[in-house]
């Protein structure tokens, strides 16, 4: 009984959602939490090194370090450090992608355009402050790259996943 109970709450998770669509809503779940975790180091890091900017917590070379980039005045918009943005952001598209996923079709259907739109902006933001990091601070923080890989990784697992539920909807005749 237990088994059949359980193969029916898998079976209406994922309930109208193809394998196409699925797939890359669990990479862009993973990527997501991924670059949560990566953020809220930085988070923490950030808190230390901004009290103490020649700590030397995470520093490889002159060009390779994080406390000179989190020492920065680019690191922070007023008291909001830009990790703890990162840290929303990814959290925000975690709960995207598990929404689509666990609500399967009864999900909303803009759902997976949302995912896109907001793993679009994240990718711009971090691309911008990549620019800021190389170009103006002339240092670059080895964790704020991983965060980088995994907002791109997000982004083209969102951008499947939209173009799948759109594929979806067109065969079914929703889209015209």
């Amino acid at each position: 009984m237990r088994e059949a109970v359980m193969e029916g709450v898998a079976r209406v998770s994922t309930v109208g959602l193809r394998a196409t669509e699925r797939w890359p809503l669990r990479l862009a779940l993973a990527f997501s939490l991924g670059g949560a975790a990566v953020a809220a180091y930085l988070v923490s890091l950030h808190a230390v090194i901004a009290g103490n900017p020649k700590r030397g917590v995470c520093t490889f070379t002159d060009t390779i370090s994080c406390d000179v980039v989190l020492a920065s005045p680019y690191a922070a918009f007023g008291p909001i450090p830009v990790a703890l943005i990162g840290l929303l952001g990814f959290v925000v598209l975690a709960a995207l992608a598990a929404w689509r996923l666990w609500g399967g079709a009864r999900s909303p259907r803009w759902l997976p355009a949302a995912l896109a739109l907001v793993a679009g902006f994240g990718l711009l933001f971090e691309l911008v402050m990549t620019w800021v990091e190389f170009f103006v601070i002339r240092a670059v923080c080895p964790y704020c790259l991983t965060a980088l890989a995994f907002i791109a990784g997000t982004f083209v697992a969102a951008m499947v996943a939209w173009r799948s539920a759109v594929r979806t909807k067109a065969e079914e005749g929703s889209y015209a």
